[in-house]
């Protein structure tokens, strides 16, 4: 574990962490698989595939027969039905105020998610967050995913700061590995509790249980 005194940058994961977005993509992955294997998938069949973009999850599941036109189709069943989902999901409770404080003192932000480029963009402009963020990497615009610490990296660089100097966020253990790959600070999503079992084992630096215990411990830091 390390210690940071007084961050310089905050990076968050998206998915889970800034808002919860699982039940939008499990009914998006349904839409798009249901009718080419014939069964529902539970939530954590859904989350099993997860690792690389929306896109690449399909085509890791999609039947080996299937057509190019059939994949096409299926990825915009997906994208459809996860739009639609929006009205259902929301910031987790806090999550704003805690932007906002951050924002107000000075400190950069930044994103790092595993989602596509098309389906960030999407809830971002959904929710008015779209420019809220100094700097955003997506899962389909780096080489390696999470835990490998590629896109964390590269978001602390187009923010100006150091990486030791920068707080990452998130909610599962590939979060935690990549800012620890990277020489971040490590803070656990605590307030979502799909991963809990497995971040116990990574001894992560901080984890709070909920964005407002966060919120309190960087007004302790930054005053």
């Amino acid at each position: 574990m390390s210690d940071i005194l007084k961050p310089q940058a905050v990076i968050f994961d998206l998915d889970g962490t800034l808002i919860d977005t699982f039940p939008a993509i499990v009914n998006a992955w349904n839409a798009a698989m249901k009718p080419l294997v014939g069964h529902t998938f539970t939530p954590k069949e859904v989350v099993d595939h997860f690792g690389p973009p929306d896109e690449g999850m399909l085509y890791g599941a999609f039947p080996e027969n299937l057509s190019t036109e059939g994949q096409l189709e299926a990825i915009e069943r997906y994208y459809a039905a996860y739009r639609a989902k929006h009205e259902d999901i929301a910031p987790f409770e806090g999550i704003d105020a805690l932007l906002k404080f951050l924002t107000d003192k000075g400190i950069p932000l930044g994103v790092m998610t595993g989602k596509s480029r098309r389906a960030c963009d999407e809830t971002l402009s959904y929710f008015g967050w779209d420019k809220r963020f100094g700097f955003i990497v997506t899962g389909d615009e780096v080489t390696t995913p999470k835990p490998n610490p590629e896109g964390v990296l590269r978001v602390a660089e187009k923010l100006g700061i150091e990486p030791k100097n920068c707080v990452f966020v998130g909610d599962s253990p590939a979060d935690i590995g990549a800012a620890e790959n990277a020489g971040m600070f490590s803070v656990v999503a605590g307030w979502h509790e799909y991963y809990h079992d497995e971040l116990k084992a990574l001894n992560p630096d901080l984890w709070p249980q909920s964005p407002a215990e966060f919120h309190k411990w960087l007004e302790e830091r930054l005053g």
